[in-house]
């Protein structure tokens, strides 16, 4: 989910996994995607909006099979912009309005990540994001996911980690 050009994947297939499908709201980084991933299979470079697809239809669309039980792994990268304090300040400027982070609707896409979670009932989550995803507007959002997913069954854990190791 929030595939982008395949940052997330690229590393997942260089450890043994097959990418089984992706998606990203963006056409150019689905096609990206697609292109990296998938070539030659035109349905894999297609945008799509998780707020819109269904999971029981992403997983039509893409001939994985039912969706429960289609993946082992879910992973993904919401959009960090609202969270990060540069994404903040750029959000700020462009709105002129100095609280132009805590609207952004981007900052609500783990509800609909957690509802594709729920219904492929994956054996793994992966979530990625920024630090301040840990203190936005007063609240621990990677508290919440763990919360989220522990409600499912998850034994669920976040943790800071510097990516250059």
């Amino acid at each position: 989910m929030f595939s982008g050009c395949g940052g997330l994947s690229l590393g997942f297939h260089a450890a043994g996994f097959d990418i089984a499908a992706a998606m990203d709201v963006d056409p150019v980084a689905a096609a990206s995607h697609g292109t990296n991933f998938h070539p030659g299979f035109p349905k894999h470079a297609q945008g799509r909006d998780l707020t819109v697809i269904t999971p029981c239809r992403l997983a039509r669309e893409l001939d994985v099979g039912d969706v429960a039980g289609a993946f082992e792994v879910v992973v993904g990268d919401p959009p960090c912009q609202a969270f990060a304090r540069v994404g903040r300040s750029k959000l700020r400027a462009v709105d002129a309005d100095p609280d132009a982070f805590r609207a952004d609707p981007r900052a609500r896409l783990n509800a609909p990540y957690l509802r594709y979670v729920e219904s492929c009932l994956p054996l793994t989550v992966l979530i990625e994001n920024v630090p301040d995803v840990m203190n936005f507007r007063g609240r621990n959002v990677a508290e919440q996911i763990c919360a989220a997913l522990e409600s499912l069954g998850y034994v669920c854990a976040y943790t800071l980690l510097n990516a250059a190791f």
